[in-house]
């Protein structure tokens, strides 16, 4: 089962995307080693997580980041957790569900920053499939206060301090990134939507100019049909 709504979302322009791309030479194998031992540290520092998550049974999950060129395939099974990078576009079978959005919203729902019923209503978020694994999984998430910078610092080794002090700054980094990238996408986007917006107006002037032409088609006719009866008569 394929996700090809969800996947052929157009992504974001955003910092991000440019970073994806750049990751994207890295094999795939290096990655997932990273996300396995990420995966490590989260199940020892949230354990309550894989608790919550026993009564899923066996489940994958398949999340698509529209802004990320690989995906992400989470595989439960009795509350353990395992999960695999994948090129994106790369065929998966046997999904429970699959969530897909930008990378940032699916970071915030992983920290409960956000509500997640905004992300799923305003279409930043899209899920399909079982609904209720995804419902359980989320409920799951935010019973404790994840923190995915307390989750990196513990694998940075010798390198912990130097990282925390440099957490706070590229944060701050990133969501003013966003802003001037959010405000480069309307500069380049506005023209285009004000002209398809113009374009849209003409089309619906010259639909009622036709409407029109057409009812005053319908009353020569009539009138026409009309004459032709009276001198049929005479």
């Amino acid at each position: 089962m394929t996700n090809a709504r969800s996947e052929s979302l157009l992504p974001p322009f955003s910092p991000i995307l440019f970073a994806g791309l750049a990751l994207r030479p890295l094999p795939v194998k290096f990655l997932s080693r990273l996300l396995t031992i990420f995966l490590g540290r989260m199940k020892r520092l949230y354990p309550e997580i894989a608790n919550r998550l026993t009564p899923l049974g066996h489940c994958r999950f398949h999340i698509i980041p529209t802004d990320f060129p690989f995906s992400f395939l989470v595989i439960l099974d009795n509350g353990k957790a395992t999960a695999k990078i994948l090129n994106k576009g790369q065929a998966v079978s046997n999904i429970t569900a699959s969530i897909s959005g930008d990378i940032y919203s699916l970071i915030q729902l992983l920290e409960g920053s956000v509500d997640g019923d905004t992300l799923f209503f305003t279409r930043r978020l899209i899920v399909e499939g079982d609904t209720e694994a995804v419902l359980t999984l989320r409920n799951a998430i935010d019973s404790v206060d994840l923190s995915i910078k307390h989750i990196l610092t513990g694998l940075t080794g010798p390198l912990t301090p130097l990282f925390k002090r440099a957490a706070t700054p590229l944060s701050s980094f990133h969501r003013t990134a966003l802003k001037d990238f959010s405000i480069l996408q309307q500069s380049l986007v506005g023209p285009v939507t004000r002209r398809i917006s113009q374009m849209d107006e003409e089309i619906s002037r010259q639909e009622k100019r036709l409407i029109q032409q057409g009812k005053e088609i319908k009353k020569i006719q009539a009138s026409v049909k009309r004459g032709d009866k009276v001198a049929g008569e005479n």
